[in-house]
């Protein structure tokens, strides 16, 4: 499924999670609005209060499907993969802005 209505600026290049049998945290850089997430091979969950996800807890991320999160704030985000082995990408982004607003 593709993202559609997308307008942002790359803050950073992909990123790879090689396993996320693991929970793994993703730190995007500062001034980032929105992060897009996808995993391979199985669905993951994920969570955002710091709380670390487990298989059965978190939202679920479906596999092959690019999610676009917002983030913000006090927002640290985690994730597990529901079966063994995903890899994960996730890459930053800033929202673009008219500069003359």
């Amino acid at each position: 499924m593709a993202i559609t209505g997308f307008t942002g600026q790359a803050l950073n290049t992909m990123q790879t999670i090689a396993d996320a049998t693991t929970v793994q945290s993703i730190t995007p850089p500062e001034g980032t609005d929105f992060v897009i997430v996808e995993a391979h091979q199985h669905d993951i969950r994920v969570r955002f209060d710091g709380t670390d996800p487990t298989s059965t807890v978190g939202f679920k991320i479906v596999k092959d499907t690019p999610t676009m999160i917002s983030y913000g704030q006090d927002v640290t985000i985690k994730l597990i993969a529901i079966e063994n082995g995903p890899s994960v990408y996730w890459q930053a982004f800033k929202t673009k802005r008219d500069n003359n607003a």
